[in-house]
């Protein structure tokens, strides 16, 4: 669960953007509200970002521009956790996120049928 919202694990290139710094990151998992990226820069809880990243889904690569607050920071071994809210997603976005988690849901739902009991 992300912000009260299903989530879904991933592994993915991120660029996150503040007022002043831009750093790379991984994102860890997604949901219809927000994302978990992890950093090896920190930024403060209610920090304002914007964060760019791809996704596959309707059947295409989506370039995804959204911005978000920074809700939770918590340290990690590779550096920070970053769990950050969607600041208003357009219905096209949310569109591209929900197809992205279906499409993960899927696979994990056929990983388990393929595995011998």
């Amino acid at each position: 669960m992300l912000f009260q919202s299903p989530s879904v694990a991933t592994d993915r290139h991120i660029e996150l953007k503040g007022q002043t710094v831009t750093a790379p990151g991984q994102l860890k998992a997604i949901s219809k509200t927000g994302i978990e990226v992890e950093s090896t820069k920190k930024a403060a809880i209610g920090t304002r970002l914007e964060v760019f990243f791809e996704l596959p889904a309707l059947k295409v690569f989506n370039d995804m521009d959204l911005f978000g607050y920074v809700r939770a920071v918590h340290d990690t071994p590779n550096g920070y956790s970053l769990a950050i809210e969607f600041i208003e997603p357009t219905p096209h976005e949310q569109a591209i996120i929900e197809d992205f988690i279906d499409y993960k849901k899927r696979l994990h739902e056929l990983s388990l049928k393929a595995k011998p009991v």
